[in-house]
């Protein structure tokens, strides 16, 4: 599968690259955990993407690019989640939203010739089909009564009324009632909260929401695409609130990647998306357990779980 999948992009000139796994920066989303690692003189970070490195090249003029690296998340175990596990991640300068989606669907269908026609639809319409509430303009409180109105289990989240608090009742709520119905499907238009590097954009009546897709395939998340965010200022913006947001909940903030935020302004405008390779694998192979595809997985496995 990876030789297929570096002869696809060979075959349309994206040139394959190579970034660090460690890096100088972290990330600040508020839900992802960083692994750290401490040198002699400083502390570096076991990348959770390619991403930051890869805009640093498009702004260099490297044209369209992809990568198939190593990525690393703590606190991630379980049947669709590992701490290391394999990203297939690529840029396509002058694509919209549109031709990513249309050019992940080709490449999936090189992979897996079974899949049936791919169906889009738009976030809020799928939320609104399950719970009646649009989620665009739902605040904490009402969201939070949907949850217990569905009987979901909501202790996980820390009740703060911001963003982030926001974000994690629409996480529950849509992996919960909608996500094991998406057969295969691109989700559209995802909340402004959820917009994390993604440009946002105003549809009619003045919704605000975040330029990305997600692509389902058998109710597991696959494939997340953004119109990419190129205003430094914004995505400082950004960053500043999810370390607000980290520090409330007494997680450590996490300092802006400096170089990333130079870089930007030369970016040119472009499309982007991360495709899980190990969750690739378990839909081409059917099986259930991303365990039994990630060698030596077992090496990570909690006490008590089953053997891979």
């Amino acid at each position: 599968m990876l030789a297929d999948v570096r002869r696809y992009f060979d075959d349309r000139g994206i040139l394959e690259v190579s970034t660090p796994v460690l890096g100088a920066s972290g990330v600040s989303d508020l839900h992802l955990e960083n692994l750290k690692v401490e040198l002699t003189h400083s502390t570096a970070y076991l990348q959770t993407s390619p991403e930051y490195a890869m805009k640093r090249l498009l702004a260099a003029g490297s044209g369209p690019i992809y990568q198939i690296c190593p990525a690393f998340r703590g606190g991630e175990s379980g049947r669709r989640h590992h701490p290391e596990f394999t990203m297939l991640e690529w840029y396509r300068p002058g694509f919209s939203l549109a031709d990513l989606i249309d050019e992940v669907d080709c490449l999936l269908r090189c992979l897996h010739s079974d899949l049936p026609p791919l169906t889009q639809v738009t976030y809020a319409e799928l939320f609104e089909q399950v719970t009646d509430v649009n989620p665009h303009q739902a605040d904490v409180r009402q969201l939070q009564e949907l949850a217990g109105r569905f009987g979901l289990d909501a202790s996980h989240i820390e009740h703060h009324d911001d963003s982030g608090c926001l974000g994690d009742y629409l996480d529950l709520l849509f992996a919960t009632l909608v996500e094991p119905d998406l057969e295969y499907v691109a989700v559209l238009d995802f909340p402004a909260c959820q917009a994390a590097l993604a440009r946002c954009k105003t549809l009619r009546g003045a919704v605000l929401v975040a330029n990305r897709f997600e692509i389902y395939v058998g109710g597991m998340e696959l494939a997340n695409g953004y119109e990419e965010l190129r205003d430094p200022e914004i995505l400082r913006q950004r960053f500043d609130g999810n370390n607000r947001m980290r520090s409330s909940r007494g997680l450590e903030a996490i300092e802006p990647d400096e170089r990333l935020l130079a870089a930007l302004p030369n970016m040119p405008a472009c499309c982007g998306v991360a495709v899980g390779f190990d969750r690739l694998m378990m839909i081409v192979h059917e099986i259930d357990d991303i365990g039994q595809i990630i060698p030596f997985a077992a090496d990570f496995r909690l006490p008590g779980s089953a053997p891979s």
